[in-house]
């Protein structure tokens, strides 16, 4: 679908230029993050504050692209003959299942802690 506003294509405006490229520069960022815990972990390493970090980075990321794609099609992305509509209501699970958004900040704010403690008592 080429939605159109003012007689041009919504892609050539600059607001939605911008939104779409936030989106593909998160989702780089979740994607190398997500990458990273996995060559961590095949290495041997305890990757509990990486995993934690990707997943709700990963998770938020979701639900601020899905806003968006909503924003950018308009009245048409939020009805259920298209694909955004679902994507929308069911990114909201991510950031339940598994440990909702804010126990992967409960995770990664302890391992901060406890590194910390752990590098303070070796000075």
């Amino acid at each position: 679908m080429e939605r159109k506003q003012f007689g041009r294509a919504v892609a050539q405006f600059q607001l939605i230029q911008a939104m779409l490229s936030d989106s593909k520069a998160e989702l780089y960022a979740a994607r190398c993050m997500v990458l990273d815990a996995a060559r961590k972990r095949d290495e041997g390493a305890n990757v509990s504050t990486e995993a934690s970090c990707a997943k709700l980075f990963a998770t938020e990321m979701c639900g601020r692209v899905a806003d968006r794609c909503v924003q950018i099609h308009g009245g048409a992305g939020y009805m259920s003959e298209y694909g955004i509509e679902r994507f929308f209501r069911d990114v909201r699970l991510f950031r339940i299942y598994e440990g909702t958004s804010q126990i992967q900040q409960v995770i990664i704010a302890r391992n901060m802690i406890r590194e910390f403690q752990g590098a303070s008592r070796a000075t």
